[in-house]
């Protein structure tokens, strides 16, 4: 049973040090199967169209949409929330070990998409049910002066598992032929790692919720509580339309490994292997830079989020060469890490809830007409496109950095949290 906990100081690193050894095991399969240039290269050797690999990023983001609200609502009169973030972290492990056990051992060459799609929804379900608890847990227990380099020491341990398994995947990739078979081994030894590291917050302590004890009735009730107190909160409406930008970033991941090999004579070993290991040298560099820049708020922090987005845009448009190639990769993996890495403080202080975890869940929900319409839209773009050859990658390229460039106004219109050394701020409603 979980322990109260009167001081989460006193077990600051015994937290830190659980969850990141956890997230170090995540972070070991995240690159094969999470906005992964893996996948994109995995389907496109069998035969997948731009068009069916943009449904793949569709059933993450309804994934994320939709199952998020379960999870948070009937754990939310939860007081300890250890148990539950452990054992919906087993549900996708699982998924993805079977999707490797299948392929090892009836894989065909006209059955691979069907049985992705199949296992990588139950994949997408599970994950997508575990973060809003997951995200609850990591932020109650730190304090929060003490949440962001918490956070910080996790994002860095997921991060090395996620640059060492790149690195692995990519010798791996250069030393065997790429099959279905040899797919299937890395799925499971994916899944594997993930479901070991799940197990490593046994080790963690957690304080006792302050259950919300407004919100009794049934899960309609419980959503339409929270859908009126997201509506009503002017901060986290334009956090989240500047957050359009992180979707972006996600489809450019997407398809930038498809247009270096096909457009950029980008080899497949580099752009499955040298790409994640660069895409997580940044998103380590993002950990490191902005957890510990005491000196700067959170808005000029995440300032330079953007920046590296539309920098990384631009480079896209206008070089092809190798060299390019690199810097591209790790501008996109510090974009992307550092805006999970600042998330789950943001949307908390942003909330001014004690559990925020019904902000975790519902504003996906919100999101989904981006989310989802932005990787099918950009397949169907493409594939319409294709007469145009590389320009149809360039006319993709250059609608998603306006639409970053738009993003700007939502961004400096937002009134971020501040950091004191007791609390961050309540948040402003409408």
């Amino acid at each position: 049973m979980s322990e109260k906990v009167e001081n989460p100081d006193k077990y600051f690193w015994q937290n830190a040090l659980g969850a990141s050894f956890s997230e170090f095991l995540w972070g070991l399969g995240l690159p094969v199967v999470l906005e992964s240039t893996f996948v994109t290269v995995f389907l496109s050797y069998s035969g997948v169209s731009n068009s069916e690999i943009g449904l793949v990023g569709m059933i993450l983001s309804i994934s994320f949409a939709i199952a998020p609200f379960f999870s948070a609502y009937f754990t939310s009169r939860m007081p300890y929330k250890k148990a539950p973030t452990i054992w919906l972290q087993v549900f996708p492990s699982i998924s993805i070990m079977l999707l490797g056990l299948c392929y090892i051992f009836f894989g065909k060459h006209n059955s691979v998409y069907p049985v992705f799609i199949l296992f990588y929804s139950l994949f997408s379900i599970g994950l997508a049910s575990t973060v809003p608890v997951w995200q609850n847990y990591i932020v109650k227990i730190f304090t929060p002066k003490n949440c962001v380099r918490g956070i910080s020491i996790i994002m860095i341990g997921q991060n090395i598992g996620k640059l060492l398994g790149g690195t692995i995947l990519a010798i791996f990739l250069a030393s065997v032929k790429m099959s279905i078979y040899n797919a299937g081994i890395i799925f499971l030894l994916s899944g594997t790692a993930f479901l070991v590291g799940s197990l490593c917050f046994i080790i963690t302590r957690e304080n006792k919720d302050m259950v919300d004890s407004s919100i009794t009735e049934s899960a309609v009730g419980y959503f339409l509580h929270y859908i009126k107190h997201i509506l009503n909160n002017r901060g986290i409406l334009l956090y989240l339309l500047q957050d359009i930008e992180f979707n972006v970033v996600v489809v450019t991941i997407t398809f930038y490994a498809r247009y270096a090999v096909d457009w950029c004579s980008v080899p497949i070993s580099e752009a499955a292997g040298a790409f994640i290991i660069l895409l997580f040298v940044g998103a380590v560099s993002a950990n490191l830079i902005l957890g510990f820049m005491k000196k700067f708020n959170l808005k000029v922090r995440y300032a330079f989020i953007k920046i590296s987005s539309v920098i990384a845009l631009l480079l896209v448009l206008f070089l092809k060469e190798i060299f390019a190639f690199y810097v591209i990769s790790f501008l996109l993996g510090f974009s992307r890490s550092g805006r999970v890495h600042l998330y789950g403080p943001l949307v908390k202080g942003l909330s001014g809830l004690d559990d925020a975890s019904p902000y975790y869940a519902i504003t996906p929900f919100l999101m989904l007409p981006v989310s989802a319409g932005l990787p099918v839209g950009a397949g169907f773009l493409l594939d319409m496109l294709s007469g145009k050859k590389a320009g149809a990658y360039s006319v993709l390229f250059a609608v998603l950095l306006m639409a970053v460039i738009l993003t700007f106004v939502p961004f400096l219109k937002l009134k971020f949290p501040v950091e004191h050394g007791k609390e961050i701020p309540k948040a402003e409603i409408l």
